[in-house]
């Protein structure tokens, strides 16, 4: 027998050990069908970490949960409980497919989400249909909103516009509030004056200091008339309507108004109840 040195079995032992461990694998492979000899035999996770994984040893593919696709919820239960079940059951899809992007759960969620907008487009078209069909229903017979029938709607309230307006001096009046300083009050002291004369409407001006205000030659001063209209402390200029029947002052604006504004404020609030006009 020849001798061996003792250094060189050393050398070999690590790769003898190999050697062993691929047949130890490779022969395990050929017995048992299965090289992975890492695998546990339970369906336990494997102890090897993120980077291995065992196949199924009964040859099983793992099915995939998928959501109920049908949205017709049950009979029981009212009709808000119901639309809340469809939209859990559409926002659980829709985290499933986003946590886990597999085709099916993706193609769950879509048709999750076709059923909701299919039922949003039904009612949407039921809705319409039922306001055409029932006058009462239809706001846009009060406010329209076509090109055509709005211009005959905008027509029609200019005409009541001015009607009123050559009426208004049968009982109500304006009460003008201003400051000599006022910017604003320059402004809009010779446009409330050229408005107030062409619609024959009689307009008592207050100065606030008692000088003279721009339009307005005869002003009267203050002297407390606006605390005793509830205006005191308003912004500047400040128009009011005074009616002669109640002796009380309707607030018109505060500010620089135009006059077709003027004039739509005045409509409103002489003419209209409160909420008729929405």
């Amino acid at each position: 027998m020849a001798f061996v040195p003792a250094r060189a079995v050393r050398r070999a032992i690590p790769r003898i050990l190999a050697a062993l461990g691929v047949w130890a694998v490779l022969g395990a492979s050929a017995a048992g069908g299965e090289w992975r000899s890492w695998c546990p035999d339970s369906d336990g996770p494997p102890s090897l970490g993120w980077h291995f994984y065992c196949d199924r040893d009964d040859g099983r593919e793992e099915e995939i949960p998928q959501p109920e696709l049908s949205a017709s919820p049950s009979a029981s239960g009212t009709a808000t409980a119901r639309i809340a079940a469809m939209r859990a059951r559409l926002e659980e899809a829709r985290a499933e497919a986003i946590l886990d992007p597999a085709p099916e759960k993706v193609a769950a969620y879509l048709a999750l989400q076709r059923d909701a907008l299919q039922r949003a487009a039904t009612f949407s078209d039921a809705f319409r249909r039922t306001v055409w069909a029932t006058p009462g229903l239809d706001y846009t017979l009060r406010r329209p909103v076509g090109a055509l029938a709005k211009r005959l709607w905008s027509d029609g309230r200019r005409e009541e516009i001015a009607n009123t307006l050559a009426t208004l001096g049968e009982r109500y009046g304006l009460i003008y509030l201003g400051h000599p300083d006022c910017g604003g009050c320059r402004v809009f002291g010779p446009l409330l004056r050229a408005f107030a004369m062409r619609h024959g409407i009689d307009v008592l001006a207050v100065s606030m200091t008692g000088g003279p205000l721009d339009g307005w030659p005869g002003a009267v001063p203050d002297n407390g008339r606006a605390s005793r209209l509830g205006l005191a402390g308003s912004p500047l200029p400040a128009v009011a309507l005074f009616d002669t029947r109640t002796k009380r002052a309707l607030p018109v604006g505060f500010g620089v108004l135009a006059e077709d504004q003027l004039a739509e404020r005045i409509f409103v609030l002489t003419q209209l109840e409160t909420g008729d006009d929405y």
